[in-house]
């Protein structure tokens, strides 16, 4: 069948308007945009009255909070999850472990498995986590934990 004059300036025209508008689902530099509204959250680790001196924390959306979970690095006792990688606001578990992260030495290759340090935090605040907290519609400087061995 002959195309007409008005199919052909159609069919480009198509073609340029739906690639504007998958353009939009990516940014520029083709990876999908996080549209989640994320919040900053930060503060404290005590374990039977003193600062952990070293760990992760890792928030767990519950089942009514539509995010993902997020994790921070614990140092002194302190620990800061900054916008673009926290939480939304919602209702979390919370997992925390006093096993510093593994890093790898100057000049080691990567690959292999890294020799973890004994676990000081005991199970019903990791593996067994019997936490919960609210991150708060704007976030927070002062979500504090404290721990206690017995």
């Amino acid at each position: 069948m002959p195309l007409n004059g008005a199919n052909r300036s159609w069919t480009p025209a198509a073609i340029l308007l739906s690639a504007v508008a998958l353009g939009g689902c990516f940014s520029t530099t083709g990876q999908p945009v996080d549209t989640l509204p994320r919040v900053p959250v930060a503060g404290s680790v005590t374990l039977d009255g003193r600062p952990l001196p070293a760990g992760m924390i890792q928030f767990e959306p519950g089942p009514e909070t539509n995010g993902t979970t997020v994790a921070g690095e614990i140092t002194g006792g302190k620990y800061a999850i900054e916008k673009k990688q926290g939480p939304v606001p919602g209702k979390y578990k919370v997992r925390i472990s006093g096993r510093p992260p593994a890093r790898l030495k100057p000049g080691e290759a990567p690959g292999g498995t890294p020799k973890l340090a004994p676990e000081t935090v005991p199970a019903q605040y990791n593996t067994e986590s019997t936490l919960q907290t609210e991150v708060p519609a704007a976030g927070s400087s002062s979500l504090d934990f404290v721990l206690k061995k017995s």
